[in-house]
């Protein structure tokens, strides 16, 4: 194959550089991986190797030195899929369709054949729960559907098993079957970086086991460098090990990254808080606000800046942009903000309000340093049965 040689899909160029499609097509807006599209043919894209072999030594020089990589473009809601959601119940299904269809702004269509396809859209319905888009009444059935749907067309897809284990440990509360069925899927080959890093965020975070979390994370980036998602994790994970400088100065180096990144610029937002830098806490909380308005985390967030600021009025303003219909996330939102206004008794109150929603968004909350605070407060072992974990309600860090 010479340098001039031409990939002429998003499949061969992933092929090439040994990585998944999304993983590639996230490349491209993340780092300025080179790609061309051909303006007659909709969606069809081509490279030739040799640039792709001169893009790849200058981003490994850049990952070693930390030198930013270009920006991402605006942020923008994830499209919607035009599916019949895989489960028992048609007239569920077309539901739970419908549900999603408001939160985004464009179609994509589904294959209801394909497993990868099937595993994605579990992954899909469970981001818009966890990031309060979507009432988990409704987002996890449809998750754990897919995720069957998947495997029911390849038992072996990780990703798949993950999603069905958090549904069970997550929104039913089955923490010792998602974890025996978890450890199996982990114990294979070839796990794909998502599920280390959905098996790390929201089952090994949430049990306290923070080293194992780490290493899966440690994996999860080896494979894709450039997902700053996990690098975010990565940082609280640091955080829960008590290494909070060095938490810190990883998230700065993610919003150094991409300055828009609204998960980076909470958490670090939220660490200059409760470190009293309440000046520099409320700039990160108008960014982050900005940056994703509709996520009940970011929402929590700059309410309770604007009310430690003494900015009530307004506060009270951004907490009702969470309207009737996303009412179930408000305790999320309440939560973040008593977490930054260092009222933690409010903060276990609220999280309790949302588990009672089945709300996985409350682990977004309980997590890096402000998780260490709350896991040692009194009212924790209650907020542990709450969320069927009474016996991991004094783990220590490890």
């Amino acid at each position: 194959m010479s340098s001039n040689e031409r990939l002429d899909s998003w499949k061969e160029i992933a092929a090439y550089l040994k990585r998944g499609v999304r993983t590639v097509q996230r490349w491209e807006h993340v780092a300025g991986l080179p790609v061309r599209r051909i303006a007659t043919a909709r969606g069809a894209v081509y490279a030739f190797r040799g640039e792709i072999d001169a893009w790849w030594r200058t981003q490994s020089i850049a990952l070693a030195t930390s030198t930013p990589a270009p920006p991402l473009p605006p942020a923008s809601d994830p499209p919607v899929p035009r599916v019949q959601t895989p489960d028992a119940s048609p007239a569920a299904a077309t539901t739970a369709s419908m549900r999603v269809r408001p939160f985004v702004s464009q179609t994509l269509g589904i294959d209801p054949d394909s497993a990868p396809t099937q595993a994605n859209l579990a992954v899909y319905f469970f981001t818009l729960v966890a990031m309060g888009m979507l009432r988990p009444t409704e987002g996890m059935p449809a998750a754990r559907a897919a995720a069957q749907r998947a495997l029911d067309l390849d038992p072996a897809n990780t990703d798949a098993h993950v999603v069905s284990a958090l549904v069970a440990s997550l929104y039913e509360h089955d923490w010792a079957g998602a974890t025996q069925q978890l450890e199996v899927v982990l114990r294979r080959d070839r796990v794909s970086p998502s599920a280390r890093f959905h098996y790390a965020t929201w089952h090994l975070s949430p049990l306290g086991r923070h080293a194992e979390a780490q290493h899966q994370l440690t994996l999860a980036l080896a494979d894709d460098p450039l997902y700053l998602l996990g690098r975010v994790q990565y940082a609280l994970e640091l955080q829960s090990l008590g290494r909070s400088d060095e938490g810190l100065a990883e998230l700065e180096a993610v919003w150094k990254i991409d300055p828009r990144f609204g998960p980076a610029l909470g958490l670090a937002g939220r660490e200059y808080a409760l470190r009293g830098r309440v000046a520099d806490a409320l700039s990160f909380a108008e960014r982050t606000y900005a940056a994703a308005p509709r996520h009940a985390n970011a929402v929590g967030f700059l309410a309770g800046m604007l009310r430690r600021t003494g900015s009530q009025a307004r506060a009270d303003e951004v907490l009702a942009t969470l309207d009737a219909d996303s009412a179930w996330v408000r305790a999320r939102a309440r939560a973040e903000a008593h977490v930054v206004c260092m009222e933690f008794d409010g903060a276990i109150e609220a999280l309790s309000e949302a588990s009672a929603a089945r709300d996985p968004g409350v682990w977004l909350v309980i997590a890096g340093t402000t998780g260490n605070i709350i896991r040692s407060m009194s009212g924790w072992p209650a907020l542990c049965a709450r969320l069927g974990m009474d016996g991991f309600a004094h783990r220590t860090v490890e």
